[in-house]
C-alpha cells in the first residue's frame, strides 16, 4: 500500500497485492489500483510523486469507496504476507475501512518478514529496511510501488530462506558470512562506535570490523561449565568455554576499545574484563525469553550433532527445567558458536557475548 502524509493524516495512493502459491513461492495473480483521496482539496495541493504517481492519475482513479467489495474480497480469511504489516499496513487497512463505516477483512494467518528476517536472518544487510535487503541481493532498485515492492518482498524472502537452508544443513560449508572466525579478524581494525539507542540511560557500544558490526564464529569450543540460569527481571541463561589464545587476543582488543568508548559516553561503572585471564575462558550468553510460565522460547538458534552425524535438530521450545538444560550443557562437550558483541551497564559494565547460533557436539 501507497500513502501519502501530508500532514498527521495518512492519506492512501495505492494498493496492490499479489497471489502466491505457497507450495512453489510463484506468483499466479495479481491486482492494483490507484485510489483517489475523498477530500477535494488534497489534490490541488498534491505534487507528482517521483514513483509515477500523478496528480492527474489520481483525479482519474476510483475512491476507496468503490474498490473496497474487490480488496475485502482478495483480503478477508486470506494468508497476508509483507515486510512490516503488522504495525503498519494492517492498522491503515482497518482505518480505511472503517472510515466508509464497512467491516474490515481479517486474515487468516500473518507473516510479516520483518521480524521474521530480524530473527532469522539479522541485518547482514546493515538494516532490515526492504530496499537494504533487495540491495544486498543485488535486486533492482526499490521504486516504491504497490505490486513492485511486494513482488521485491517476495523475491527478498526466497533470497533469505535459501541461504538459512544451506546454512542449516551444511553449516560448516557455508557459515553466515556475517561471522568470521578469529583468524580472519585484523586487529587494527577494530574500533567502536556509540549505537543509535540506549538501554535506558546506559549507552549502547557497537564493535566494528571493517565497517561492519564484529560478529565472530568459534568452533569446536570445550565447556568448562554448564548452564547457569539467573532469575532476574530479565532471565539470562549462560554458560562458560575455553577460549583459544587468538579468540581471547581479538577479545581483549575488543575490551579496550569499548572500555574506552564507554567511558567517552559518560560511562562511570566498574568494569568487567570479558575474558577471564586466570583460566582463559569466557561467558556465553544463550538469547532467551520467559513466555507463559515456565516456558522458555529461545532466540538463539540450537542445533545438535549427534555422534558426528548432523542431524539438523533444533531446540524450538523447552520448559524452563535446570535439569534438561543441564543435560544439554556437558562440562567436556564442544559446541561451534556463532555470537555477537552486546554492552551492559547494572552493577558493573562490559561486553556480553551474546549467541546468536550454537551446534552442540554430543
Amino acid at each position: 500500500m501507497r500513502y501519502s502524509n501530508p500532514g498527521q493524516d495518512w492519506v492512501l495512493l495505492e494498493f496492490g497485492s499479489i497471489f502466491v502459491c505457497p507450495r512453489r513461492l510463484i506468483e499466479l495473480d495479481s491486482y492494483s489500483t490507484l485510489i483517489q483521496p475523498d477530500d477535494p482539496l488534497f489534490l490541488d495541493t498534491f505534487s507528482d510523486l517521483s514513483n509515477g504517481i500523478t496528480r492527474e492519475a489520481l483525479a482519474e482513479a476510483p475512491h476507496f469507496s468503490e474498490v473496497a467489495g474487490k480488496i475485502y474480497q482478495i483480503l478477508h480469511g486470506k494468508i497476508w504476507a509483507g515486510h512490516n504489516i503488522q504495525r503498519f499496513d494492517c492498522v491503515k487497512i482497518k482505518k480505511a475501512f472503517d472510515g466508509i463505516n464497512r467491516p474490515s477483512p481479517e486474515y487468516r494467518h500473518l507473516i510479516d518478514s520483518l521480524p521474521l528476517l530480524n530473527k532469522w536472518f539479522g541485518k547482514r544487510a546493515g538494516n532490515m529496511k526492504l530496499d537494504s535487503l533487495a540491495a544486498y541481493f543485488g535486486l533492482e532498485d526499490q521504486v516504491h510501488r504497490s505490486l513492485d515492492d511486494v513482488r521485491m518482498n517476495l523475491e527478498v524472502v526466497k533470497h533469505c530462506g535459501s541461504v538459512l537452508f544451506l546454512e542449516s544443513i551444511f553449516p560448516g560449508i557455508f557459515p553466515q558470512a556475517s561471522w568470521i572466525s578469529p583468524n580472519e579478524v585484523s586487529i587494527p581494525s577494530i574500533y567502536t562506535i556509540p549505537a543509535s539507542f540506549y538501554d535506558g540511560n546506559n549507552p549502547k557500544i557497537r564493535v566494528m570490523h571493517d565497517d561492519r558490526d564484529l560478529k565472530l564464529h568459534c568452533i569446536r569450543l570445550n565447556v568448562r561449565f554448564g548452564i547457569r540460569i539467573f532469575n532476574d527481571v530479565n532471565p539470562r541463561f549462560t554458560f562458560v568455554v575455553d577460549a583459544s589464545f587468538r579468540l581471547c587476543e581479538v577479545l581483549d582488543k575488543c575490551d579496550v576499545h569499548v572500555k574506552k568508548r564507554y567511558a567517552e559516553c559518560g560511562g562511570d561503572s566498574e568494569w568487567k574484563p570479558v575474558v577471564n585471564r586466570d583460566y582463559q575462558n569466557i561467558c556465553l550468553q544463550l538469547k532467551a525469553r520467559i513466555l507463559d510460565g515456565d516456558i522458555v522460547e529461545w532466540e538463539t538458534k540450537i542445533e545438535i550433532d549427534h555422534n558426528g552425524i548432523y542431524t539438523n535438530q533444533r531446540v524450538e521450545y523447552s520448559y524452563f527445567d535446570s535439569e534438561e538444560l543441564e543435560r544439554l550443557f556437558i562440562p567436556g562437550m564442544y559446541v561451534d558458536a556463532f555470537f555477537s558483541f552486546d554492552t551492559f551497564d547494572t552493577k558493573k559494565a562490559g561486553i556480553n557475548l551474546v549467541v546468536d547460533k550454537l551446534i552442540i557436539y554430543h
